[in-house]
């Protein structure tokens, strides 16, 4: 099973785990097909909220099968422990959906070469004693336990994560941290506002918008804390706030959305791009590391009509920022450097105060 190497970007920011963060509780099982089909249709095993579109075609399904009619060792099935005492599908997914549907006769095989006399048959058409094989056959899965560090949780479905779609991080937390907040996320990456700055009509592929408002929260909410790895720290916080109760996601809504109007208000779509000293944007995509400076600041200012009265005043400011080489170098190189991301916050808001709106930042530090 092959593993994605480190980025240049992980090594960069020392992407390593303190000796605390290393625990890692795994038990073996053997379980039968039939077993495995059991707890599927009851719900023991659970797929994560990232289902991948790709299913195996029949074809593909049924060399499977022949493989455990004929005994030949099949690869581990990788589950995760829950808080329910639930089984979730780390690794193994296609797999499973193939045994489920083949003691389901949903499909035929077909395209088997050793035995080729069955193609054509559902499981009910097999011979009896096939049948009774094939439920009794084992397959070796892997259980990580609950009571493994969560940040190595996160690592090891990264390393296990090898289908035909590979799920990104924020596709990952999507399946690991699900709960209230993560639900926010995905209601307020709709937001009207929102899309303007981004400039699509719709949430953009992969939850990069999702992603966007992770850093939003994580960076306000503890950016006097920040260290990077940037991943490691969203992680973190994601989890922290993964079962948020309903007041605090209002909270956070009604912060979200005043922030981003404020913005939209003075960019429109050219937000979180470098622009020129009349508002138009120079570049076409959204920068992630400007939308933190731009997020931040002005998620701090006193009095929101300020921005409206100061709409010119903060465009030719934050150009003037653009013509800073340090500030361009913060949000374009090494963009998770802690210092980097002190300095491009920081002076987001100087340039808000600069062009005569007051601002309310914290100390960093």
């Amino acid at each position: 099973m092959a593993e994605q190497a480190p980025t240049a970007a992980d090594i960069e920011a020392g992407a390593g785990f303190p000796p605390a963060e290393r625990k890692v509780v795994t038990q073996s099982y053997d379980l039968s097909v039939e077993t495995l089909v059991e707890q599927w249709d009851t719900a023991q095993l659970i797929l994560p909220e990232i289902q991948r579109e790709s299913v195996w075609d029949n074809p593909r399904a049924s060399r499977l099968i022949e493989s455990l009619l004929l005994n030949i060792p099949i690869p581990v099935l990788y589950f995760a422990e829950t808080d329910t005492a639930k089984w979730e599908v780390f690794d193994g997914q296609q797999r499973l959906r193939s045994v489920v549907r083949f003691l389901n006769n949903e499909f035929r095989l077909s395209t088997l070469t050793v035995l080729a006399d069955h193609n054509g048959n559902r499981f009910h058409q097999l011979p009896e004693r096939e049948q009774r094989f094939l439920k009794t056959r084992m397959m070796r899965a892997v259980v990580i336990s609950i009571d493994s560090h969560p940040n190595m949780k996160f690592e090891i479905f990264e390393r296990l994560n090898t289908g035909a779609i590979v799920l990104n991080a924020q596709e990952l937390r999507n399946s690991l941290y699900r709960g209230s907040f993560n639900s926010m996320l995905r209601a307020l990456a709709k937001d009207n506002a929102f899309r303007t700055c981004i400039g699509t009509a719709h949430p953009r592929k992969r939850m990069a918008d999702e992603e966007f408002l992770l850093r939003f929260f994580a960076l306000r909410a503890r950016l006097p804390n920040y260290r990077p790895p940037l991943k490691k720290f969203l992680n973190e916080y994601m989890r922290s706030v993964q079962n948020a109760d309903d007041m605090a996601l209002d909270d956070l809504g009604q912060m979200f959305r005043s922030t981003v109007s404020g913005i939209e208000r003075v960019w429109s779509s050219s937000a979180f791009k470098v622009t020129d000293r009349s508002g138009r944007a120079t570049e076409r995509a959204p920068n992630r590391a400007l939308f933190d400076a731009q997020m931040l600041a002005f998620s701090w200012v006193q009095d929101s009509s300020e921005i409206d009265q100061r709409r010119a005043p903060i465009v030719q400011a934050f150009a003037d920022l653009f013509a800073e080489d340090d500030f361009v170098d913060s949000i374009s190189l090494a963009t998770g450097d802690r210092s980097r991301t002190v300095l491009r916050v920081s002076r987001a808001a100087e340039a808000l105060a600069a062009a005569g709106v007051r601002v309310d930042s914290p100390e960093i530090g």
